[in-house]
């Protein structure tokens, strides 16, 4: 991987929460692809981390106010 670039909006979410969209954009070295199962594999690990934050500032609002 040369970069990859994750543009990341969240929006107010029905019930309380936020819904999270995401667009990836990788860039590789050389001839490299990327297969779709390593592209889904590396939103999920993202995406797991943004909702261990959003928890964690739902749970300890003073954290971000």
């Amino acid at each position: 991987m040369e970069t990859v670039v994750y543009e990341v909006q969240f929006v107010p979410g029905p019930d309380g929460g936020s819904i999270n969209k995401m667009k990836s954009t990788y860039h590789t070295k050389g001839d490299i692809v990327l297969t779709e199962e390593e592209v889904k594999e590396g939103k999920e690990k993202a995406l797991g981390m943004y909702k261990a934050v959003e928890a964690y500032l739902l749970q300890n609002p003073e954290a971000y106010a």
